[in-house]
């Protein structure tokens, strides 16, 4: 009797142990399978580019998820002919299906978020599609250097139909409160300000131990420093010829901050614009150009500065990152709009035509 009660009482001791983690496995198939093809599998949270063994277009991935800290996003890619595909792969307990067709393109699925987030994608396709071929007619248009008003009609056509996909992302993604939901949101959240990424910040408080959500997190902080009525902080940077510039210098003035640096494609496409803001905006509205570039390169910024006529001030952070990681800046170029009693009140990430400037000048200053 003792040897039975000690024997009861060792399996109860081991049962919360068992309890703290899960067991996913991930099951995939290559169509197009041969030795030059690499599988990468990624997981964020225990492991960083593993390459996997790949047998006759098969290949078994297992690994175990600690309570409280699943599900959680990784990451599986095929790297071939010098070019990377892959997909995200949610991990949960329960066996995971992946496949690579013979375009590389892939499924996932098996699991419930797996499933959950193969069904978004479809949902959002459409969405995506329609603002990929509206902006695809604009950048044909430029390429062939169209005339200004095609390429503001054409650009306008495109905003519309990305603005009309935002609001409805946003809402699916709300309205879909699960794990496959948060994994797209940060896409999206990306472009907002504060109040609408705060919505996304409660709504998956759950999934507070990820990284994502905690890249999520910081840049709300950010957004909540500069969007949306918030007072933004002074700051003083060197001017080109070494004068000292302060934002509080335009107190009493609406601000348009433009953070760029030289080597920005899309930095300098937008400079003719906002040198037709400057000038149309003069005495409403001062732009304070933020360059990012090294002291070292401060040669090559100068040279741009004059090639593109950016007559407006311009000052350099040659940190890259303190006036970028306060407002949160997550790609280039991006503007922020200051109002005169230096609060922030929106940003506008990546170019935009001039007229769309004007609309989204025009929408705060009134």
């Amino acid at each position: 009797m003792k040897k039975i009660f000690t024997l009861i009482l060792f399996a109860a001791l081991c049962l919360p142990a068992l309890s703290q983690n899960k067991t996913y496995v991930i099951k995939g198939t290559l169509e197009q399978f041969n030795p030059e093809i690499k599988l990468t599998f990624n997981d964020w949270g225990t492991t960083e580019g593993v390459n996997i063994v790949v047998e006759n277009g098969a290949f078994e991935i297992k690994g175990k998820l600690d309570e409280g800290k699943y599900p959680r996003v990784a990451s599986i890619s095929v790297t071939k002919g010098g070019s990377v595909f892959g997909n995200s792969v949610i991990l949960e307990p329960g066996e995971i299906e992946v496949s690579f067709d013979r375009q590389m393109k892939t499924t996932v699925g098996g699991t419930t978020e797996n499933d959950n987030l193969e069904k978004l994608k479809n949902i959002l396709s459409k969405y995506n599609d329609a603002s990929k071929a509206a902006f695809s007619a604009w950048s044909e248009a430029s390429n062939k250097k169209a005339p200004e008003q095609e390429l503001e009609e054409l650009w306008k056509k495109s905003q519309e139909i990305r603005d009309e996909a935002r609001e409805m992302k946003i809402r699916i993604l709300m309205e879909n409160n699960n794990y496959a939901s948060f994994v797209l949101a940060p896409a999206f959240t990306r472009y907002e300000g504060a109040n609408v990424v705060g919505k996304f910040i409660k709504q998956f408080e759950r999934f507070s131990y990820t990284k994502g959500y905690e890249s999520m997190k910081k840049h709300y902080e950010a957004m909540s420093r500069c969007t949306d009525g918030a007072m933004v902080k002074d700051f003083t940077l060197p001017a080109p010829d070494g004068k000292m510039v302060s934002l509080s210098d335009f107190r009493g003035k609406w601000v348009l901050l433009d953070f760029w640096y030289v080597g920005c494609g899309w930095c300098r496409k937008l400079a003719p614009n906002l040198g037709k803001i400057y000038n149309e905006y003069k005495g409403k509205l001062e732009i304070i150009s933020i360059n990012v570039d090294k002291e070292s390169d401060k040669e090559k910024m100068m040279k741009v500065i004059e090639e593109d006529k950016m007559v407006w001030v311009q000052v350099n952070d040659k940190t890259k990152k303190d006036l970028p990681e306060y407002f949160g800046v997550t790609g280039y170029p991006t503007l922020y709009l200051i109002d005169p009693q230096g609060r922030g009140i929106a940003m506008n990430v990546g170019f935009c035509e001039a007229g769309e400037l004007r609309r989204f000048l025009d929408k705060y200053m009134k």
